[in-house]
């Protein structure tokens, strides 16, 4: 199995498409934990499931509500209940230090 070098322009990419801020320490310190995650998924994908039967979902699809598409109300509107925006987004107190 090969190791993957997970750069930190690559982790600074990944935020912003998450639109996410994070300092230079907390950027170094998701490069490791990137690269193991990325090693995990290669584990997984290596592992060998040709004598595993396939599941199926247990649900019926009688049991499933239709799908209808319906207008939802304008971002605008639903962001002035919040106290605090930022970027088209809600801001909540942080839960992780």
């Amino acid at each position: 199995m090969k190791k993957t070098n997970v750069t930190i322009e690559e982790v600074r990419r990944l935020a912003a498409l998450s639109a996410l801020e994070f300092s230079e320490e907390e950027l170094q310190a998701f490069v490791p934990e990137f690269e193991n995650i990325l090693e995990l998924v290669d584990q997984v994908k290596n592992c060998d499931v040709s004598d595993v039967e396939v599941q199926y979902s247990s649900h019926k699809l009688s049991q499933l509500r239709s799908d209808i598409a319906k207008d939802s109300l304008p971002q605008e509107e639903i962001l002035l209940n919040s106290p605090k925006t930022k970027k088209g987004s809600f801001c909540v107190p942080k839960m992780l230090d």
